[in-house]
């Protein structure tokens, strides 16, 4: 039997559940509500007639526990070092049918491997990433909102959503804290 080559891949820090703030208010991070998720992810299956599976939510805990964008394998390596029985096929059809029910979005980063990250974590965004180094910096901009609103009117369309990807460097590329190499 052929192993699959070791790929060293970035750690990626699980989320927390409250974030420290003054003792009589805890903020909470913005956590999706895993109850919630699962109960649509629940409907979906049966709407389109799919198996509810353990491993099926099994994948989905690990991906509530991401804070940053994620590939495929590095949920499964995540899952792997958390001894979580699952089997890499599981975790790209799960990946898949979560996309499909609009628990993720998918994303393609410049000839990177697909990306996913919750739907729910920051609705309406857009990313500006380094060539250099891939570090990936969530924005929001209500201008882009605005032109967004004025094309698809000016159109006859009603706009749901977009995607704007910037692509950039970051300024000191070469002492970059997130660079890869």
């Amino acid at each position: 039997m052929k192993t699959a080559p070791f790929v060293a891949l970035p750690i990626i820090q699980p989320r927390t559940a409250i974030s420290s703030a003054s003792s009589n208010e805890a903020a909470l991070d913005v956590v999706p509500d895993a109850v919630r998720l699962k109960e649509q992810f629940a409907e979906f299956l049966r709407e389109k007639k799919y198996r509810n599976t353990q491993e099926r939510y099994l994948v989905l805990d690990g991906i509530i526990e991401f804070d940053e964008h994620f590939s495929a394998d590095e949920l499964y390596l995540a899952l792997r070092t958390k001894n979580v029985q699952v089997s890499r096929a599981t975790v790209y059809s799960t990946l898949d049918l979560l996309t499909r029910c609009n628990i993720l979005v998918k994303h393609r980063f410049q000839g990177d491997s697909a990306r996913f990250e919750l739907a729910d974590k920051m609705p309406n965004h857009d990313h500006l990433i380094c060539t250099e180094c891939g570090h990936i910096v969530e924005f929001q901009e209500d201008t882009l909102n605005e032109i967004q609103d004025r094309i698809a009117a000016k159109n006859g369309f009603k706009p749901l959503k977009h995607s704007l990807q910037i692509f950039a460097v970051c300024q000191d590329s070469r002492n970059c804290e997130h660079n890869r190499s």
